[in-house]
Formats: structure tokens, C-alpha cells, sequence
């Protein structure tokens, strides 16, 4: 006995020690671009998203990381690296309007960003305090967008960074002051709000950013009226759900909690067979003529709709993601399956989701601006699949181009440098195989992507995603990851 116990302390003293060993095993660098942020591009045809046009094959000269010139036959000294386009279709780079980066993601995040030209991000959930073991915080972001446009490291850039979440239904509005004066100060550019903050807290909350003129973007609390918020003047709604939720019959109902005990289920399905037009037109109007953007991420709305699905449940872009973070993905599809159980469970959230696509277009047509966001696992990838979805919402494949570009540069307020392919614009580029004006799908066919001027090949495009996958099984990231959850201040909140 003795002799067993003597081993299986040896064990676990072994595992705790590749454990610590783990944790503090220095980080791998992702296959950065090339050097050389001046080149020319030959032969590429320019996609004008603003007239929904491809344009003759042309010349695009870079310079310093920025479009110097734009033009037939430019000329330029011998030592000036050349892309050959070959008639080949560019636009400005995507971005990605709604995401989370935490301290592993130049390993497991960013990289797979950029090799699905995602050359932006705007990052909804900040540290609650300056620093956390597992969520990269605001001087972490802005240091990875210097590194990146330098070439130093692999990733977009991050385009606005918002707040930890205000949640908490018990917070009152002077505290909710203090920590928005608080975020302010640290150096984040929006505050988000969540499910469950109470009414005055919120409204608070929105007075104190107004005054301040910082953005109050995020979920639309659970007690707060649609039309309500836009009046205090939230600038961001993101989620599929959100006009499902505040436009059908008893929708103020729902706000107050008396349809809590209701089944979700059948609750759901009352959202879906009781839908208020009318309501939806008033905000609709509401939120054109407030400058009100909506971010549906509806490819977090087909994960409830096929958590039952084994083609989607067995992704195999699941493989670039770490174990912790697959388990988790996989759990929460389980935990939906079980909250909606049965056949009747699964058509009434796959009618859910579909009937959040068509207001997605309702709203884009009503003069809504619509922007592309994931919220997701392995969101490079669900990126395009974010797209399409909009398309499928009644989005031509021109304006979800415009919204992946021009729109989140005009949302962002950064038109000047971005969202076009313009002289005096950074060379944030993607360059595809076939023209996606003909076929959303297109843009999955990525030849070669750029960060101000740097170029990744399709070379080393491909680098990047074997390096992703193969961070995602490293033991190393595991532990680090097990690591900066255990220890983070924020571990049970998510």
C-alpha cells in the first residue's frame, strides 16, 4: 500500500509539474508576412463597393503601408516586390464587427482571422479590471494592432474595443456610474450593456456616456423597450433575436418577466406566430432615424438551430480549435438540445432562426444599417459563413461586401483610411479568385490578403492555418488556458 500511494503521489507531482511547465512555456510565434510594406499589384480588378461594379484590371501601388496610386501601366523602381493579380478581384479587407480576444489568441484566434481576410475587429468585452489571465485587455489589443500593422506579429487590427459587460440586475445607477467613469478612464472606446441591467441603471448609464460622447453598444437589456434604448441612444444591437423578442404581441409582457415560467418552447414559437409588424416598423423607423446599428451574428442563431445537426456538431473547422474550447462549443450546443427537446424543440428553433433572418432583411430594407459580426468558435471561418447567412436574410452579395468594408469603416468613423480600395487608404486588402459580386461563396476562395502593405501569399495563408491547428492541440496552450481560466476574476461569469 505504502508503494501504491508512494507512485501516486510521484504522479500527480509529475503532472503538476508538466502542469507549471505548461503554463510557463514561452508562446509560439505565428508565420509572419512579408517584410516589405511598399509593392505593387498588377492586373487586379477593383471592386467598387459603393457602386457594386468590378472594375478593368489595373495597377494599385502601395507605398509605406499605404495606396499611393491607383492606375494602368504604373511604374516604379526595380527593388519594388511585384503581385501579380492576373485579373484577379480586390476589395478592401473584411472586418469583423463583433469578437472576443483573450491572451491565447495570437495563438489560436488572430492568425485565423487574417487567413480568412479579416483584416479588422471590434472587440466586445474588455477586462473588468486593467489585466486578467484569460482575457486579453485594452492595452494588450492596442499593442497586437501596432504589432500587426508593423509586422511584427499576426492579427487585425482592433478597430473599437468595448467594456466588460454591465450585467449585474442588482447594480445601482451611481455604481454603474463609477465603473463607466472608470472604463473611461483605462481607455476603452464603448460601453456595453447586457441582459439583465435594470432600467434606471441603464438609463443612467446612457446619460453619463452621452455626455462623455462615448458609445453605449451591446445585447438590449431584457427590461428595456426597444424603442427605449434607441431614444437614450444605444449605437449598437447585436444579435439575431432581437427584433423576435421586442416585436410581437406581448412583448412588454416578456419585459416585465410574466412569461418567465412559460416553456421555452412554446415561448419561441409565440415569438414566431405572434409577430408584431407593426411594432417592428415603428422601430425600425426608430433606429434609421437615430443612426441605430444592428449586429445579428446570425451564425450564433443556426448553432441553436442545428445543435441537433451531426454535420454541425462534427465540423471539422472544429479541429483548429483548443479542447477547452471545443468542449465548451459542444456543451452549450448539448444545453440548447436539452432546453428545446424533442422534434417539436428543433423545429421551433429552427423556424426561430429563420424567422430572425427575415427580419434581418425587413430591417436592412427599412433603412436599418447591418453590419458583420460572429461572436463565435473559430470565427475566421464562420465569417464567411456569416455572410452567406445574410445573403440568405435578402441582402444582395453587393451590400454585405458593403457592410463587410465601407460600412464598419463609416460605423467606426475611420472612412478617411478605411473601407475602400482609394488613394490615401491603408492597404488593408484582399485579393480573390472569382468575383463575389457574382456569388457570396467567392469569398472563401482568398488568394492573398494584406495588412498595411504586408502581404500574405497564399503560401502563407496556408502557414497560418497549419500553425492555428496546430496550437489548438498544443498541451502547452491547454495549460495555459486551464491556467488563465482558474485564475481569472471573471471564470464563473462565463
Amino acid at each position: 500500500m505504502r508503494r501504491f500511494l508512494k507512485h501516486l503521489l510521484w504522479m500527480v507531482a509529475g503532472l503538476a509539474a508538466l502542469f507549471v511547465l505548461g503554463v510557463l512555456w514561452p508562446s509560439a510565434k505565428a508565420p509572419l508576412p512579408d517584410a516589405a510594406d511598399t509593392r505593387l499589384i498588377r492586373n487586379a480588378r477593383i471592386i467598387d463597393v459603393e457602386r457594386a461594379a468590378a472594375g478593368e484590371p489595373t495597377d494599385v501601388l502601395i507605398e509605406g503601408g499605404v495606396i499611393a496610386r491607383i492606375g494602368d501601366g504604373l511604374r516604379t523602381e526595380p527593388e519594388v516586390p511585384i503581385l501579380e493579380a492576373g485579373g484577379r478581384y480586390l476589395l478592401p479587407g473584411f472586418w469583423d464587427m463583433h469578437t472576443h480576444a483573450f491572451q491565447l489568441s495570437p495563438q489560436l484566434h488572430l492568425p485565423l482571422a487574417i487567413a480568412n481576410g479579416v483584416t479588422g475587429t471590434r472587440d466586445l468585452m474588455d477586462c473588468p479590471d486593467s489585466d486578467d489571465t484569460l482575457i486579453a485587455c485594452v492595452a494588450d489589443k492596442r499593442r497586437w494592432t501596432r504589432a500587426a500593422v508593423e509586422g511584427r506579429m499576426v492579427g487585425p487590427r482592433f478597430v473599437e474595443v468595448a467594456s466588460f459587460y454591465f450585467e449585474r440586475s442588482d447594480m445601482t445607477p451611481d455604481q454603474a456610474a463609477t465603473l463607466a467613469a472608470i472604463f473611461r478612464a483605462r481607455g476603452l472606446d464603448a460601453l456595453k450593456v447586457y441582459n439583465r441591467l435594470a432600467p434606471t441603471t441603464y438609463k443612467r448609464l446612457t446619460d453619463e456616456a452621452r455626455q462623455w460622447g462615448m458609445p453605449v453598444v451591446g445585447h438590449l437589456p431584457k427590461a428595456v423597450s426597444l424603442e427605449d434604448a434607441v431614444a437614450a441612444g444605444q449605437r449598437s444591437f447585436e444579435h439575431g433575436h432581437l427584433f423576435a423578442r421586442h416585436c410581437f404581441r406581448d412583448a412588454a409582457a416578456w419585459r416585465s418577466g410574466a412569461l418567465d415560467a412559460e416553456a421555452p418552447v412554446a415561448l419561441i414559437e409565440r415569438m414566431v406566430t405572434e409577430h408584431d409588424s407593426a411594432a417592428c416598423a415603428r422601430a425600425f423607423s426608430r433606429m434609421r432615424e437615430a443612426g441605430a446599428w444592428f449586429v445579428p451574428t446570425h451564425v450564433t442563431r443556426e448553432e441553436d438551430a442545428r445543435a441537433r445537426d451531426p454535420a454541425f456538431t462534427g465540423d471539422p473547422r472544429l479541429a483548429y480549435l483548443d479542447p477547452l474550447s471545443r468542449w465548451a462549443y459542444r456543451d452549450d450546443l448539448k444545453s440548447t438540445a436539452a432546453r428545446y427537446p424533442g422534434a417539436r424543440g428543433e423545429a421551433a428553433l429552427r423556424d426561430y432562426f429563420e424567422h430572425g433572418l427575415a427580419l434581418t432583411g425587413d430591417a436592412y430594407r427599412a433603412g436599418v444599417p447591418v453590419l458583420v459580426g460572429t461572436d463565435t468558435a473559430i470565427g475566421g471561418f464562420r465569417y464567411h459563413d456569416e455572410m452567406a447567412l445574410l445573403v440568405r436574410a435578402g441582402l444582395s452579395p453587393a451590400e454585405v461586401l458593403r457592410a463587410a468594408t465601407l460600412d464598419a469603416a463609416h460605423y467606426a468613423g475611420q472612412t478617411q483610411r478605411h473601407g475602400r480600395v482609394a488613394v490615401g487608404n491603408a492597404a488593408d486588402l484582399v485579393l480573390f479568385e472569382a468575383n463575389p459580386l457574382d456569388d457570396i461563396a467567392h469569398t472563401r476562395r482568398l488568394h492573398a490578403v494584406l495588412l498595411a502593405g504586408r502581404l500574405y501569399d497564399r503560401p502563407r495563408l496556408d502557414a497560418l492555418l497549419g500553425f492555428t491547428r496546430a496550437q489548438a492541440r498544443s498541451p502547452a496552450n491547454a495549460a495555459k488556458l486551464v491556467w488563465g481560466f482558474l485564475a481569472s476574476s471573471v471564470s464563473g461569469e462565463l
